[in-house]
């Protein structure tokens, strides 16, 4: 069941406006955990501490901010229906999941090259994505989304714009990290991350739960666990097309199926 578009004030919306874009830059440049953290251990990726412990952070001013600043949005975040929404939901994650780690560790047979260390498997392809899962949904579903579709709110489609428009900034903001990567790949990438936004956003506005979607995120991105394998990291072609056309069905049948198709009672009227 969905909250009221209404609930959220003006007030708050400005507030949350606010806290959205500090996240935002504070995730995009590891502020301020890059101004004092210096870790180094195996082999593990020197920054990838700098990043995690920098999204820790923000998350908990964050959800500090969000509870007290924004008490309605903070109730839309979704600590219930969890249940009900993994039985609506469960199998398009299972298969989100389960596509992914066949495209990726398929994808890139004839190119591992390296063997990590047990720390480096578990801190950059675990731990890491669980940061990664949360501030990203806070920020994009719950504050982003809920934003978009409360400027909207007077229009019919206030839902299904605010899942749009957030999903394409969401992707859009992946580009930064497909910098010299060739145009096919950055395209089928930038059609992924849209189409995993679309989702994301549709699992979390109809379970009314941030947290099936958190849960649904830190599962994917486990699933590159496989470049862990590989050094350089590289997007084959087989791996960025399979994903691409996998995130599009899903985020296709799922729009079609809650925001497009028309009920049954309103298909019986025109006939």
């Amino acid at each position: 069941m969905e909250i009221e578009k209404e609930t959220i004030s003006i007030k708050e919306l400005i507030f949350a406006i606010v806290i959205c874009v500090c996240m935002t830059v504070m995730d995009f440049t590891a502020f301020p955990a890059v101004l004092f953290i210096d870790i180094n251990i195996s082999d593990i990726t020197p920054v990838i501490f700098t990043i995690m412990i920098n999204q820790w952070i923000v998350i908990a001013i964050s959800f500090i901010a969000i509870r007290f600043l924004c008490p309605q949005l903070f109730k839309q975040i979704g600590l219930t229906n969890f249940k009900s929404g993994f039985r609506s939901f469960g199998l398009p994650i299972f298969i989100l999941t389960v596509g992914s780690a066949l495209a990726f560790s398929l994808g890139l047979i004839g190119y591992y090259n390296y063997t990590p260390s047990v720390e480096k498997i578990i801190v950059e392809g675990l731990i890491y994505y669980i940061g990664v899962g949360i501030i990203e949904e806070l920020y994009i579903r719950a504050l982003l989304l809920n934003v978009i579709e409360r400027l909207a709110y007077k229009t019919k489609y206030s839902t299904l714009i605010a899942i749009i428009i957030s999903s394409a900034l969401f992707g859009l903001g992946h580009i930064f990290g497909m910098i010299g990567q060739n145009a096919l790949t950055i395209i089928c990438r930038i059609i992924w991350t849209i189409s995993l936004g679309i989702i994301f956003g549709v699992i979390y506005k109809k379970s009314n739960n941030l947290w099936l979607v958190v849960i649904a995120h830190i599962l994917v991105d486990f699933c590159s666990v496989s470049f862990c394998f590989v050094s350089p990291a590289i997007f084959t072609i087989p791996t960025v097309i399979s994903i691409a056309i996998l995130y599009l069905a899903i985020a296709l049948f799922l729009l079609w199926k809650y925001y497009l198709r028309k009920p049954k009672k309103e298909l019986s009227v025109e006939q």
